[in-house]
């Protein structure tokens, strides 16, 4: 009981910072889920070497 009751002293003490660094992870997730996305979409050709000089 006393473990709980002191987390949640901690967690109320630290909200703010918990949030921002949630936030922080969620952005950095999406950011790179559409930047993934948004690869693969394009499909380029291969790149082919003919000659060597």
């Amino acid at each position: 009981m006393d473990f709980i009751n002191s987390f949640k002293e901690w967690f109320k003490e630290n909200q703010r910072d918990i949030m921002i660094a949630f936030l922080i992870i969620v952005v950095a997730t999406l950011s790179f889920g559409l930047g993934y996305l948004a690869n693969r979409e394009f499909t380029r050709a291969p790149i082919i070497i003919e000659k060597c000089s």
